[in-house]
């Protein structure tokens, strides 16, 4: 395989494909000079640094396409593979509008390729225990997801903060419901630096439930906590603490009465409970399901499905941008 693209995200990536026995490492891609000098010095001398991806379509000996450029280049790059029967996996989001993400979910069917978009936070073990407790009706109905993903910089010039954090959540939130999709969107957002909306808050009505995403490249704190509210219990996903993950177990509970008047709503507070989740690398972890899904000859759990989804929510999100 070959990975294209070597910036500050790219060169994780290819740490972890060095160190997995998963994959066979070919080239690195990089168009610009200085970042390929990086790659050169970096890598191991069996692996090619290459300004020009294109020499790799059609090499029999390459079978995956890693991308990871700036998003506004990921649509021709991975279209290009495919049409050349490569596999694809693809850093979020899966393209810049939805018209572009159908595209690359028909070539990946009609190519009969794999096409795993980088939806990390599916891969990683804390919310994979938070869906766990959904799917096992602990947590109860869903009430809502309150999300905070601050920190200082960098800024984005290709993307806004929106679409660099908070597509992270809404991919959760499509993987933890199975697919629901909101019915009402609102958006606002505020540009004081660059072009871009630095700061946002996204607010989305689904069928039952709440979810409030906030999203900032301008935060004096590094913050990234969720909230997933039930009617039996309660979820805290704190990635800045010690305790990740905290289980309340506290709610409403109703007292039926013979006239909805006299119904009473009492609040209740029992126990909290701090799981011992293992750490896992989640990139390394989704890196490693894509080659999974490669040798299976199956498409991924963040494809083209789920990755059309939130790019619908994602593009509803920017029309109704109020900025």
């Amino acid at each position: 395989m070959i990975q294209v693209g070597y910036g500050y995200w790219g060169a994780n990536i290819t740490k972890k494909l060095i160190r997995s026995p998963e994959f066979d490492l070919k080239a690195v891609c990089e168009i610009l000079p200085e970042r390929a000098k990086m790659a050169r010095e970096a890598l191991p001398e069996a692996v090619m640094v290459s300004s020009r991806y294109e020499e790799y379509l059609f090499d029999a000996g390459i079978d995956a396409f890693i991308i990871a450029t700036q998003t506004e280049y990921t649509f021709e790059i991975g279209m290009r593979a495919m049409q050349a029967g490569k596999h694809v996996f693809m850093e979020k989001p899966l393209a810049t509008t939805v018209e572009r993400s159908l595209k690359l979910g028909e070539q990946a069917k009609k190519k009969q390729v794999v096409l795993h978009c980088d939806h990390i936070m599916l891969y990683n073990p804390y919310y994979r225990f938070i869906k766990g407790l959904y799917d096992a009706g602990e947590l109860g109905e869903l009430i809502y997801f309150d999300v905070e993903k601050l920190n200082l910089g960098p800024v984005r010039k290709d993307v806004n903060a929106l679409m660099d954090l908070a597509v992270h959540d809404i991919a959760v939130i499509d993987w933890v419901t199975g697919g629901k999709e909101p019915s009402q969107v609102s958006a606002f957002g505020e540009t004081p630096f660059g072009r871009q909306e630095t700061l946002t808050y996204l607010t989305l009505k689904y069928e039952g439930f709440l979810a409030h995403l906030k999203s900032s490249w301008v935060s004096p704190l590094k913050v990234r906590q969720t909230v997933v509210a039930g009617t039996k219990k309660m979820v805290v996903f704190d990635d800045m603490s010690h305790e990740k993950v905290k289980v309340y177990d506290c709610g409403i509970d109703v007292v039926p009465a013979k006239e909805y008047a006299d119904y009473a709503f009492l609040s209740r507070r029992g126990d909290i409970y701090i799981p011992n989740i293992e750490f896992e690398d989640s990139l390394q972890n989704s890196l490693e399901a894509f080659a999974g899904c490669v040798q299976a000859g199956r498409q991924s759990l963040s494809g083209p499905g789920p990755s059309l989804r939130v790019m619908r929510v994602l593009e509803r999100a920017q029309k109704e941008m109020v900025s």
